[in-house]
């Protein structure tokens, strides 16, 4: 195996103009749509190699969680759950905070984003806002994955391993001609056990398969094709209760599962003319997936909730730049455009003791007791919600690039027109009777129908300055916009659905009450996009073996979504605009490779706080945004020892997180923790065989809050983790 030395950096241009970062031997590949090389782009980025990723082993986007600095994907839930933190910015629900990109291809839905992968070139982050380019839900960065290109020639390669809970990887990558293909396989008996049920509650078995194609005709036209399926069925949501200071195990009765399936197909093109090069991208994108929870997480039959959605999307952009990559002035211009619909599915089911609580429980106490109370017969009571949701946008943008000696300056400016409407066809059915005055049981059935929809028009500009201070040194300075959609939320419709059923019931009995049971309509169920302003001040350094970054920033978030719950024993939760916000910070890596040494060191340091944010009960102006960590912690170090035609690769790395409020209040909070990862490897030029191992010392934290039903739950990381495996080369 080749010494990992850093040699040297240099900026290449690809045949789709993407930039090619070399640090010899490794080389690093981003499909990036910025017209300057990667160290000239005046933004703090992150770049891992597929050498890398594969020490680190790194083979989902969640496992990049702090080795980018400041990045903060949470590992909980099940694949649907793709949750992204970045510079005080993020949420749980809906719309992610960075853009993700699989060859220049972007992924519209968020539900997508967790996706195991093999042969993967390069993963790159560009940071903080970066709308101008990549519009919408980019305004904490854009993550770009590179895969594994024909052009590559490389020998077809396995992987197959083993480790805890019955854990089984295996994986093929190779290149043939103008295609490039791989496949992974991936099963799991789970990690935490359903005390109830007696087993464990997340399973998980999950096919990938990916191809690409690439044709060079003549010096003129390049083209290519990437096709992505990913299919997979398992358990999940691995709640426990959290009551008077003690954390429970999981222990629920219903079933909680999630099935998904997976398709994006993209094509590209890049056309080389004398004085213009005009890029395009074509994508269809589909999404079906199926989840059942057990909504009360507990052992009692109280509700559970379906989603079942078939999400069907395509996307067109088109760029035309300059052809001159030695030009002053280097102007950019494209349009991009989507259409996205969602037919989405979520009947939720009250159970008997959710028909005894939530709904006679809270239907009589409004009735004087020496009148009568209600008695529902029915032992299941369906709220069943059907929606169908069409989502489009087009935008035109241009960004202008001018070198000026030593001088790099940047301007550019999107004009963002995105809409959305939402059909709701909902209806519940359910067999009562008021005693003592009525001795058989009436049928009530409520229907709830309509539409909604909603507009936005965003402007996003940026500007910046880089200054080249020597062949190996930059610094700058940017200022740029980014925001994230506004939308719709479905999952408080089981509250207002439920709320008009007991307005329906006292009216159906001639009662009209004073004071209706109904606080939140179908007309306050969308929410607006969020914004956020960034200024930036940052420094490069790439001199031999030693690669350096730091990077100063300052956001400010305005309309911010945030996930609110309704008080008592509600049932649903929703987004809305509650608040402003603000968040500062620091982001630095560092990385030195001499001889058979190898370093890495990402941290980062982020203050964020809500400006203004009161949810009519309380006001935590001033408090820390729950789920974002303070710190993001990486260190890695790595020694290579030759014997004979063969290597012994020695690593050690560790991951800290913390501290972080869960809930605004700050009353529950999590400590700084850092976990210890290893991995022993012999390697040939033919072959790997490895130990790694995750979390060590077997560190107890937790990776998620909620509450439902005024109860409080957390999920759990998982424990320790030992693989064993091997990787051969034909």
């Amino acid at each position: 195996m080749k010494t990992l030395a850093l040699i040297t950096l240099l900026a290449l241009e690809t045949p789709y103009g993407d930039t090619v970062t070399q640090i010899l031997p490794d080389i690093t590949i981003t499909a990036l749509k910025e017209q300057s090389a990667l160290e000239h782009i005046p933004s703090a980025s992150s770049s891992i190699t597929m050498e890398s990723m594969k020490k680190a082993g790194t083979y989902r986007p969640k496992d990049l969680s702090s080795i980018i600095p400041g990045l903060h994907i949470p590992d909980y839930g099940a694949s649907l759950t793709s949750t992204i933190y970045v510079r005080g910015m993020g949420s749980r629900m809906e719309n992610p905070v960075i853009g993700l990109y699989i060859d220049g291809i972007p992924l519209l839905d968020k539900n997508s984003y967790d996706f195991d992968w093999e042969g993967m070139n390069s993963a790159t982050m560009l940071h903080g806002p970066q709308g101008t380019l990549y519009g919408r839900n980019s305004m904490g960065g854009v993550l770009s994955l590179t895969t594994l290109s024909p052009i590559d020639g490389s020998s077809p390669t396995f992987n197959i391993e083993y480790g805890t809970a019955r854990s089984l990887r295996a994986g093929a990558s190779f290149t043939t001609g103008n295609h490039a293909l791989s496949t992974t396989y991936r099963h799991t008996d789970g990690y935490y056990r359903n005390t109830f049920k007696d087993n464990n509650c997340d399973p998980y078995n999950g096919l990938s398969f990916r191809w690409k194609w690439e044709r060079h005709t003549g010096e003129r036209l390049i083209t290519s094709n990437l096709l992505m399926a990913n299919i997979s069925r398992e358990g999940g949501f691995a709640y426990g209760l959290h009551k008077d200071g003690v954390q429970h195990p999981v222990s629920y009765n219903d079933e909680s599962s999630y099935k998904r399936l997976s398709v994006i197909e993209g094509f590209r093109m890049r056309y080389n003319g004398n004085s213009a090069i005009t890029n395009a991208t074509v994508s269809f994108q589909l999404l079906a997936d199926d989840m059942h929870m057990d909504q009360d997480y507990t052992e009692r039959s109280v509700f559970t909730l379906r989603q079942k959605q078939l999400s069907g999307a395509g996307t067109m952009e088109i760029t035309i730049g300059r052809a001159s990559a030695n030009a002053t002035w280097k102007p950019q211009t494209g349009v991009f455009s989507f259409f996205k619909s969602n037919h989405l599915e979520a009947p939720v089911t009250f159970k008997r003791d959710g028909i005894e609580t939530l709904i006679l429980g809270n239907a009589n106490s409004h009735i004087p007791k020496d009148i009568g109370y209600l008695i529902i017969s029915d032992n299941e009571m369906p709220i069943n919600s059907d929606f169908r949701i069409n989502t489009w946008n087009a935008a035109l943008f241009h960004e202008s690039v001018f070198d000026l000696d030593k001088w790099q300056l940047t301007a550019g400016i999107r004009l963002d027109f995105e809409g959305g409407n939402m059909n709701y066809d909902c209806i519940s059915d359910m067999h009562y009777r008021f005693a003592p005055i009525m001795v058989t049981y009436r049928e009530l059935s409520v229907p709830y129908q309509g539409n909604i929809s909603h507009q936005s028009v965003e402007i996003i500009p940026k500007f910046s300055v880089l200054f080249k201070a020597s062949n190996a040194a930059i610094i700058y300075s940017n200022i740029s916009k980014g925001f994230r959609a506004g939308g719709f939320n479905t999952q408080i419709f089981s509250d207002i659905l439920q709320n008009i059923t007991m307005n329906a019931m006292m009216q159906d009995l001639g009662v009209y009450m004073d004071r209706p049971f109904v606080s939140v309509s179908a007309l306050n169920t969308a929410y607006n996009p969020e914004t956020a302003w960034n200024m930036e001040l940052g420094a490069r350094l790439h001199k031999e073996s030693l690669n350096a970054s730091v990077a100063l920033y300052r956001t400010s978030i305005s309309n911010q979504q945030l996930t609110v719950f309704p008080p008592g024993m509600s049932t649903g939760r929703m987004m809305t605009n509650a608040g402003q916000s603000r968040s500062m910070g620091i982001e630095t890596e560092f990385g030195w490779n001499s001889l058979n040494l190898r370093s890495h060191l990402s941290w980062s340091w982020c203050n964020a706080r809500f400006v203004s944010f009161n949810d009519g009960n309380n006001d935590y102006s001033g408090n820390s945004i729950p789920y974002i960590p303070e710190h993001t912690l990486y260190m890695s170090i790595g020694y290579s020892i030759g014997i004979k035609d063969m290597t012994l690769d020695i690593d050690a790395s560790i991951n800290g997180t913390g501290p972080y409020n869960w809930d605004e209040s700050g009353t529950q909070k999590e400590p700084f923790k850092i976990k210890a990862n290893g991995r022993i490897a012999l390697v040939s030029d033919k072959w790997e065989i490895y130990l790694r191992a995750y979390n060590m010392t077997n560190i107890q934290s937790r990776s998620f809050y909620f509450k439902s039903m005024g109860n409080e739950f957390f999920a759990m990381d998982k424990p320790r983790i030992i693989v064993t495996g091997i990787t051969f080369k034909l």
